[in-house]
């Protein structure tokens, strides 16, 4: 996330989310360069929100930028996404186990209405209100461990890799439930060492099955 306070849109963010959205769900590929002058007239706006939405989408890792010509949307690589992985195995980890400690009936709550829908209701088609409600799992998990520091790292690292997660979900994987409702419950019974090693136990599958493909 790009941090920005609650308050009205401004342009700026609309035309971050924009284009962070195109980014993520496969409209603009990797490698593929961004003008600034060709997403302003796009959007109907001056170059300003555009470079400065750059500046974000840079932060995020989303995106490279040429200095006078714009930016281009950044490649995989597999390096770093064994780095990202790890990150999220001790940064969720910790998250789950802090969960299960620190977790207050609302965040409890939350949890389970995140948790409490049939699968096959989501569209399957694009598998983007699959891979949303995925990242609100993972983002209340963060902030049920009330360490905002800690969910600050986490929803970073989120956005970093949504596009990688939802490129797995649409080359064929499955989307289960399970993982994520045995986590709640194990949250509920306010057992950290559990709630932690289904945490790292899901985090670990998925990076895997994504490291033992050939689509980055």
């Amino acid at each position: 996330m790009n941090g920005f306070a609650d308050k009205e849109p401004s342009l700026t963010d609309k035309v971050y989310k924009e284009i962070k959205e195109m980014i993520v769900y496969g409209q603009l590929k990797p490698g593929e360069a961004l003008s600034v002058g060709e997403f302003a007239d796009r959007f109907n706006v001056s170059k300003t929100p555009v470079r400065e939405a750059f500046h974000f989408l840079k932060h995020d890792g989303l995106i490279d930028i040429l200095p006078y010509k714009g930016g281009l949307v950044s490649q995989l690589n597999l390096k770093d996404l064994g780095e990202l992985f790890t990150l999220r195995v001790l940064l969720e980890g910790g998250a789950a186990e802090l969960a299960a400690i620190h977790a207050t009936e609302p965040a409890i709550r939350k949890l389970e209405s995140l948790v409490d829908v049939d699968i096959s209701s989501l569209d399957q088609a694009d598998g983007i209100s699959i891979m949303k409600r995925n990242f609100d799992f993972h983002e209340a998990v963060a902030e049920a461990g009330n360490n905002l520091r800690l969910k600050k790292m986490i929803v970073h690292i989120l956005d970093t890799m949504q596009r990688v997660l939802y490129l797995d979900l649409r080359i064929g994987s499955t989307f289960s439930m399970n993982d994520h409702r045995q986590l709640v419950d194990l949250i509920k019974q306010r057992d950290p060492a559990a709630a932690k090693k289904r945490m790292v136990d899901h985090i670990t599958n998925t990076r895997n099955r994504i490291l033992s493909t050939d689509f980055i």
